[in-house]
């Protein structure tokens, strides 16, 4: 890490920056080089914020040699001129492909400012809701009486990436998603436990090295039993013998990030979700 070069990187948007700079990481792990230190400034809505903005990046500038790299989602064409008349380069995901859909679609962009996290549609934005008030009811296992009512139930042992992945599956995709966590009882038998069994088709396993798993334990309780790597070498071979004898898909999270074990969740089982075909 300290040979890597430095790159200062800036994303400025009209609404939470959330598209764009998920956008950047994706463009930067294509330069593994390079070190980006990273930026954000969200809801730039008008000529003086984008003004202020402008400023920074230029104080900036001046004390670097290497420039910032800039980049926007701003809809507003006039606060896109700023940074040009300041001299200032910005990579634009609007001006990449809006006019290339506006001929394809003979139809004008309407440019309004802030609609990609907007609320949008009111029924999308409660099923949103539904779903992450779901995940967290059904975190961990604390109800198994209406998992009837989950799109996906994830299993595993403790701390192997159940939780954040069902949180993500409730904001992205309006999924509820339930997670239940094999323990010492669950490890008795091959099969399934008793309180999924019967949801199979919407069932999921998740697991880990248990190397990676002890690490992780550790900064929670270390030096316990439950943080062993014995212990975590028997709970990820019983819970994947589990999974094998029960047919169940699963996925290792060791090394993937969370977005891909949600899409490849998805994939899997075969789930429709909403908006897409």
């Amino acid at each position: 890490m300290a040979n890597k070069k430095i790159q200062k990187v800036f994303f400025i948007s009209d609404s939470t920056g959330i598209t764009i700079e998920s956008l950047g990481q994706s463009l930067f792990t294509q330069f593994p080089t390079i070190q980006f230190e990273k930026k954000v400034f969200p809801f730039i809505s008008n000529k003086k914020e984008t003004e202020q903005v402008i400023s920074h990046i230029q104080e900036i500038s001046s004390q670097d040699n290497n420039p910032p790299l800039v980049f926007t989602s701003l809809a507003n064409e006039d606060l896109k001129n700023l940074f040009a008349s300041n001299s200032i380069t910005v990579f634009d995901i609007f001006s990449s492909f809006i006019p290339a859909m506006e001929t394809h679609l003979a139809s004008t962009a309407s440019h309004v400012i802030g609609v990609t996290h907007g609320v949008g549609s009111t029924s999308k934005y409660v099923q949103r809701i539904e779903a992450l008030n779901f995940a967290l009811s059904h975190d961990d296992g604390m109800r198994v009486n209406d998992l009837e009512n989950a799109d996906i139930i994830l299993a595993g042992v403790s701390r192997c990436g159940k939780t954040p992945t069902c949180l993500y599956l409730a904001m992205h995709y309006n999924l509820k998603t339930a997670n239940y966590p094999l323990a010492d009882a669950d490890f008795e038998s091959p099969s399934l436990p008793q309180a999924i069994a019967s949801y199979q088709e919407r069932l999921f396993g998740l697991t880990i090295s248990p190397p990676q798993l002890c690490k992780i334990r550790e900064e929670r309780k270390p030096n316990s039993k439950y943080a062993s790597l014995t212990q975590c070498k028997y709970e990820v071979a019983r819970s994947e013998t589990i999974f094998n004898t029960s047919r169940l898909p699963y996925l290792d999270t060791t090394t993937t990030s969370i977005e891909e074990i949600a899409t490849s969740i998805i994939q899997r089982l075969n789930i429709k979700t909403l908006g897409k075909w």
